[in-house]
């Protein structure tokens, strides 16, 4: 992640929600659009791309195109940017926004089937609400003082330069059209700057969009920004500027290494990859990075960056950690996973091991124990888990019976992570642990929960191995999912 670059925001996927509670379509055939879903799908979801500083345009799931013509006939089958294509949108003090065509200067809306961009003035038929469709999941980074926001002691700051260990995780809820900003200990941002407990109108925002940025607009209108020296998130200024703006970034994985004998993979001396620190601290803590697209089986090659902003580099025999970008080669490895171990190689083919005196180096192409090491997550305390076909989660008539787990739901369940050694359980708002049955199937009503491994297989990706040596697999229809995956497939990888 390039701190203060745009390399890892997010694009915004979002879902369109009208007056009448329905989600905006995009049909193929014939590129009609409707306004009939009931839950966020794939043909729900719009792509929204800044077009200049004023006006954007939404792609749907088909890479068209919603447009106009000057009779206000509307659909999604326009293959660019065009005046047709060009919207204002505009935020409203209820969280909804109106969506105006610059052509025309016509607000876009309707229900059902009946829908066109021909209203003069902003009906109840032209309000939207806004579901964003990306990973909630994030980090926060504020635009003008280039630092991203991160828990301090009960308070929320923005000035780290990089999101460093789990305090710089951050969880993008929404609620009924609004959304809260909810930290790693499960605490919400309240406009005052105070942390909450619970969610309530103090912690809840509009988002308002400034192209690939954001503002969030208070209850009271006011909006969130880094407030004083110590630039606390709170609600201070009723317009936005620069300091009110924000990008959401990629969140990747935060890792520590650890070799049988018990040390800490580190940076502490400088610039030499050693494996000779008894405990953590941000010396030893790694980001990895996937580097490039990944392939069927949700293999890519890494990148690993510490603390000092620098990336591991195999040029030479021993490992170093001197590297401005990742782009050489001799910056990307390979992953082996080995249970709660890992093995790296090199781009020439050699694995990464150990020496006697913690040096990282490279060597043969046989695996031996010294190449074997133990990995274990460190910014994900709580998880939130996406497949293609939507959300980890309970049915809601479930919970308090036998707790079964889906992967269709529209809105995520959040799940505390514990453990340690590469070796994790998950539990639920319920209090109780996700449990694997004999079956291979899932449930989140156990008092002890089953132990599972990590494997990081792609970009914000990953794979679960159950104890029976099988991966969480989703079913066809995400109404279930079990431990039955014998390879690495989409239904095996889940976005978290």
């Amino acid at each position: 992640m390039a701190a203060g670059g745009n390399v890892n925001a997010l694009k915004w996927t979002l879902g369109l929600i009208n007056c009448g509670n329905k989600y905006l379509t995009a049909e193929s055939f014939q590129s009609k659009i409707n306004c009939n879903g009931a839950s966020m799908r794939k043909k729900q979801i719009w792509t929204l791309e800044g077009v200049d500083d004023v006006c954007v345009a939404f792609k749907s799931s088909l890479g068209r195109y919603l447009g106009t013509d000057k009779d206000g006939k509307i659909n999604a089958g326009y293959e660019g940017f065009s005046d047709e294509t060009k919207f204002e949108i505009s935020s409203q003090d209820d969280g909804k926004i109106a969506i105006l065509n610059k052509k025309t200067g016509r607000y876009f809306g309707g229900t059902g089937d009946q829908l066109n961009c021909f209203y003069k003035e902003i009906a109840n038929e032209c309000l939207f609400t806004i579901h964003l469709a990306m990973h909630p999941m994030i980090n926060l980074y504020n635009v003008n003082r280039r630092a991203f926001a991160h828990l301090v002691a009960e308070e929320v700051r923005v000035d780290e330069v990089i999101p460093w260990g789990k305090d710089a995780l951050m969880v993008v809820e929404f609620h009924n059209g609004k959304y809260a900003v909810r930290t790693s200990n499960n605490m919400y941002v309240e406009r005052s700057g105070k942390l909450l407990g619970e969610c309530t109108p103090e912690t809840l925002y509009t988002l308002v969009f400034r192209n690939n940025q954001v503002a969030f607009r208070d209850c009271k209108g006011k909006f969130l920004s880094g407030v004083g020296a110590c630039a606390v998130l709170q609600s201070r200024k009723d317009t936005i500027g620069k300091d009110e703006l924000f990008m959401l970034h990629d969140s990747n994985s935060q890792v520590h290494f650890r070799t049988n004998g018990g040390k800490f993979v580190s940076i502490h001396d400088g610039i030499e990859v050693r494996a000779n620190q008894p405990q953590v601290t941000d010396t030893e803590i790694f980001e990895v990075e996937a580097v490039d697209k990944a392939d069927m089986s949700g293999n890519v090659k890494w990148a690993i960056r510490a603390n000092n902003k620098k990336y591991w580099s195999a040029a030479g025999i021993n490992i170093v950690c001197n590297c401005d970008n990742y782009s050489q080669p001799d910056c990307q490895f390979e992953a082996e996973w080995l249970g709660n171990q890992i093995a790296l190689k090199t781009n020439k083919g050699s694995y990464v091991s150990v020496k006697a005196n913690g040096q990282l180096v490279t060597t043969g192409v046989e695996l031996k124990d010294e190449c074997k090491l133990e990995i274990n997550m460190l910014n994900r305390p709580v998880l939130v888990l996406r497949c293609e076909h939507g959300f980890v989660g309970a049915k809601p008539e479930m919970v308090k019976s036998t707790g079964a787990l889906v992967c269709n739901k529209s809105n995520y369940d959040v799940y505390e992570v514990t453990g340690g050694n590469g070796i994790y359980t998950l539990k639920g708002a319920n209090g109780k642990s996700v449990k694997l049955e004999d079956d291979g199937t899932l449930n989140q009503n156990g008092a002890d929960g089953t132990n599972f491994y990590f494997e990081f297989r792609a970009h914000s990706r990953m794979c679960i191995v159950a104890p029976n040596g099988c991966y969480l697999e989703a079913d066809q229809n995400g109404l279930g999912f079990a431990a039955k995956g014998k390879s690495v497939t989409k239904s095996t990888l889940w976005e978290y």
